[in-house]
């Protein structure tokens, strides 16, 4: 009877270090422009395999890729950590262990799975989510691929160029009218060597969803304003956003 009652224990430890979801209250999508990142520092061009490879036929078929999901509340700080991981280099944390068909989505959407972007997500972000890594994962990467066909084409049709906020949320207001009041943008100067490409950029698009109370997944998207964000603009000026290209 003592082992039996040690066994049991023991398989509820994993529990106990993380996999019980944190308390928080919506979550949060961030998605990347990628040559906005890749131009931000220098050094991020020769550093990531992200930005060594990227290229504008890619960008065009991907413009936004997958940063994280992240488990957020409204009012106090968000959890990180849930799994008792501290920050190092990414490709130092354990492996995320998927399904061979979550493994090729992932690929696709976030492609800074190379320089272990997924390894750091799990760790600070997921491990909070009480999700396993596969629905995780799965959730991070569909909803990346929705984001993407509600205004993707819109925002790989303005490469090189500016396009209007205004814009990208008439498109999301004809492809996915449940995100439009959902999504806010996030501009900013990149810290670059090239003169004629340190101009507001698209940086980020960032995607409010509530938490479904039963499965605990991302669940229908949430007004940016119910979750605390004043306005869909964060730092593009006039309301316009440069999208840079993978081109020196």
């Amino acid at each position: 009877m003592q082992w039996k009652w040690m066994a049991s224990v023991l398989a509820l430890l994993p529990l106990a270090s993380g996999a019980e979801p944190a308390r928080f209250d919506y979550y949060l999508l961030a998605l990347s422009v990628a040559p906005a990142f890749c131009e931000d520092e220098p050094q991020r061009k020769k550093r990531f395999a992200q930005c060594r490879n990227l290229s504008e036929a890619g960008f065009k078929a991907l413009p936004l890729t997958l940063h994280g999901l992240w488990p957020n509340r409204a009012d106090r700080p968000h959890p990180v950590y849930c799994g008792g991981e501290v920050a190092g280099p990414f490709c130092r944390l354990p492996v995320v262990r998927l399904p061979a068909e979550t493994r090729a989505q992932l690929g696709r959407a976030m492609p800074a799975t190379v320089d272990c972007l997924d390894r750091y997500q799990w760790a600070k972000h997921g491990s909070c989510s009480g999700l396993r890594e596969a629905d995780y994962f799965a959730a991070s990467a569909t909803l990346t691929e929705r984001v993407n066909r509600a205004i993707g084409g819109e925002i790989a049709r303005h490469m090189g160029r500016e396009v209007s906020l205004a814009a990208l949320r008439a498109s999301l207001a004809r492809a996915d009218p449940a995100l439009k009041d959902a999504v806010t943008f996030d501009c900013s100067t990149p810290r670059t060597p090239i003169p004629a490409k340190r101009r507001p950029m698209l940086r980020e698009v960032r995607v409010y969803f509530e938490r479904h109370p039963a499965s605990g997944e991302p669940g229908r998207p949430l007004a940016f304003a119910r979750a605390g964000h004043r306005h869909y603009n964060s730092g593009c000026p006039e309301g316009r956003a440069y999208i840079d290209t993978p081109l020196d």
